[in-house]
């Protein structure tokens, strides 16, 4: 039965693969304020910290197998000039424009099913990612989705300024997920994963039902159905299904349906969706 759903942000349930929509427009926010202050020698820092950040995204952009580490030397680059000496009612009204910026991008076939079923069985959904908490939270809270709890990072504050932005979710998402449910007692078979990369790979082998999201590439959806089981849906439809079943709910003809399990190779019947990356439809 499941008792707990847990998503990824970028990627899943966020357009964005590398978190550049926050992090660019702190860094366009950085430069105005510094070159309206005609603080010259600063600008150029800032010229050159963009140049070499810029060189770390774009390999990361081609090697997705390690783009937490890609991001943890761009923050590490940042932390000075732009993630350091914000004040807290700043960063709120950044993280508030951030919020409406992104609602477009958001994926309602993931999120509207998760609302509904939240609203409909109170099953606590969640966010783990090496995305910003604060983001995450205001921009789900927009969209009608207040996550019941975020695994992510975040800025380190001294009193009301920022103190640079800790970097503590990376590669350790199924150490942090594993540590994660046995704190709260619940066993992985009973919880429910959504993501879209190999930084996901820990967690969907480590819970009883691992799902791909729209946004993953097709090589992922197919490669993880082969390795995970991970169920690849269709379309918005063969996830609400998915969800009844994992449920223990009844079908649209009346008939009980059993949860998915990875034995049951999370096939939804009457969407040609399986998990094990051969159907076209994954």
């Amino acid at each position: 039965m499941l008792r707990l759903i847990v998503c990824d942000w970028n990627g899943t349930l966020f357009s964005d693969t590398l978190e550049e929509t926050f992090f660019f427009g702190l860094c366009r926010r950085a430069a105005w304020r510094t070159a309206a202050r005609g603080r010259l020698l600063k600008l150029c820092r800032l010229a050159w910290a963009g140049v070499r950040c810029l060189r770390q995204y774009l390999v990361a952009r081609r090697d997705r197998q390690h783009v937490p580490r890609y991001i943890k030397r761009i923050v590490a680059m940042l932390n000075r000039d732009v993630f350091s000496g914000m004040h807290r009612a700043e960063l709120d009204a950044y993280v508030q424009r951030y919020a409406r910026r992104v609602q477009p991008r958001l994926d309602g076939r993931l999120l509207e099913p998760l609302k509904a079923l939240r609203a409909e069985a109170g099953v606590p959904i969640g966010v783990m990612s090496s995305a910003c908490r604060r983001g995450i939270e205001a921009a789900l809270a927009l969209a009608g989705l207040r996550p019941d709890f975020i695994v992510a990072n975040d800025f380190r504050m001294d009193g009301d300024l920022t103190a640079g932005f800790e970097f503590a979710v990376a590669e350790n998402k199924g150490e942090l997920l594993r540590q994660f449910l046995t704190e709260r007692n619940v066993q992985p078979a009973d919880v429910m994963y959504v993501g879209d990369s190999p930084q996901d790979e820990m967690c969907f082998r480590l819970v009883g039902m691992p799902v791909m999201s729209f946004l993953a590439t097709e090589v992922h959806r197919q490669g993880f159905g082969a390795d995970c089981q991970a169920f690849a849906p269709a379309d918005q439809a063969a996830f609400e299904q998915f969800l009844r079943r994992a449920m223990g709910r009844q079908d649209e003809k009346g008939s009980r349906t059993s949860s998915p399990s990875r034995t049951g190779g999370h096939h939804v019947e009457g969407n040609d969706a399986r998990a094990d990356g051969r159907n076209g439809a994954i």
